[in-house]
């Protein structure tokens, strides 16, 4: 196993109180503002395919959305397949839970990125 850096997301039960408050607000915030762009690409979505009986049609931005890399930059998280396991994650709490108070939403995404990070800890 690797050695951790001390202020990477993989070891924050190493954190002190204060620490993973301050992280954790950032955190929410910038995870409350990625589900907001997943609603607005999915209502964008929806116009778009309006008469479009495929229902294929996509707005090109859906694909560019990187809030959550600023969480990658803050937590160390280098390795691009755990960025795009914790990407996965977010991306489908996001969906199933569409409509849903933005903060709650935000909140089940960085539970479970935490969890996914203990786990993954394992494979550095």
């Amino acid at each position: 196993m690797k050695e951790i850096n001390e202020k990477d997301a993989y070891s924050i039960n190493n954190f002190s109180a204060e620490e993973i408050q301050y992280k954790s607000s950032i955190a929410i915030s910038v995870l409350e503002d990625y589900v907001l762009m997943v609603d607005v690409c999915n209502w964008v979505n929806k116009l778009i395919n309006t008469s479009n009986s495929n229902k294929d049609a996509f707005w090109d931005v859906e694909n560019k959305i990187n809030g959550i890399q600023t969480l990658f930059l803050m937590g160390f998280i280098v390795r691009e397949d755990h960025q795009e396991i914790l990407e996965r994650i977010a991306y489908d709490i996001a969906i199933d839970t569409l409509d849903g108070d933005k903060n709650d939403r935000a909140l089940k995404i960085r539970v479970a990125m935490h969890a996914k990070l203990r786990e993954l800890q394992e494979d550095l």
